[in-house]
């Protein structure tokens, strides 16, 4: 299994909030945080390139009526080159997973990862795994930076995530992070997220962040626009709950 995902998938099954959607009604009280509303041009616009590119069978799961499957990405597509990730097993005897880094980080990169894990509350003696996960947009001047931090100790995760973006200055600007903190193995009361795909999801030229949100038996997807070194959600949506 995959990077990422293969954590999600297989040491952390289920684990896996987003900004409002641009063209939301004023005043309006949602019963989905993760799912506003999408009534403008702009959000119909990238909620159909989701479903194109992401979305498997439709509905899927408990809802909702225009939710969908989440595929499982292999690999991001032609609007990343992948520097470094990481792949996991699941060991039946041990029962866990076991994973293994592919490629290497820059110095530069790795240190920038690590400080914001400790930034996020890592202690500096944690003594568990961290994986990283690097990703290099092929027509913009940043990359896609990840570490995921984890421990199993019986029926206990410690866990610490950080998404960041990087540019060729090596100014770094988290995208999302999950704080360090503890959660049970089999209901785990954390959301992370993981990253799905760079690419042009609003056909502008321009590559945004595709991730795949997740708060144990609810998962959707987000998008995020990264301009002039700012980031913004301009989706949240789709995927299915149970």
């Amino acid at each position: 299994m995959k990077g990422f995902s293969g954590i999600k998938g297989i040491l952390v099954v289920g684990l896996l909030s987003a900004c409002m959607v641009e063209g939301q009604g004023q005043g309006q009280v949602e019963t989905d945080p993760h799912r506003p509303s999408c009534t403008s041009a702009r959000c119909r616009k990238i909620k159909s390139f989701l479903k194109i590119h992401y979305c498997g069978a439709s509905p899927f799961g408990n809802g909702p009526d225009d939710g969908c499957e989440i595929k499982t990405i292999q690999k991001p597509g032609t609007g990343a080159d992948v520097i470094a990730d990481y792949r996991c097993e699941w060991n039946t005897t041990k029962q866990t997973a076991e994973c293994e880094q592919h490629g290497e980080l820059p110095p530069a990169v790795r240190a920038i990862l690590v400080r914001e894990l400790h930034r996020a509350g890592l202690p500096a003696n944690a003594n568990g795994q961290t994986y990283f996960t690097l990703w290099r947009s092929t027509q913009s001047h940043w990359s896609l930076a990840v570490a995921y931090y984890s421990r199993q100790v019986r029926s206990e995760l410690d866990l610490c995530e950080v998404i960041t973006v990087i540019d060729d200055s090596s100014h770094a600007v988290v995208v999302r992070k999950l704080p360090f903190q503890k959660t049970d193995i089999d209901v785990p009361d954390v959301t992370q997220w993981v990253p799905i795909d760079i690419a042009d999801v609003e056909g502008n030229g321009r590559d945004d962040i595709v991730l795949e949100g997740d708060a144990y038996e609810n998962h959707w997807l987000e998008v995020v626009s990264l301009r002039d070194g700012n980031v913004e959600t301009v989706f949240s949506g789709l995927g299915y709950y149970l």
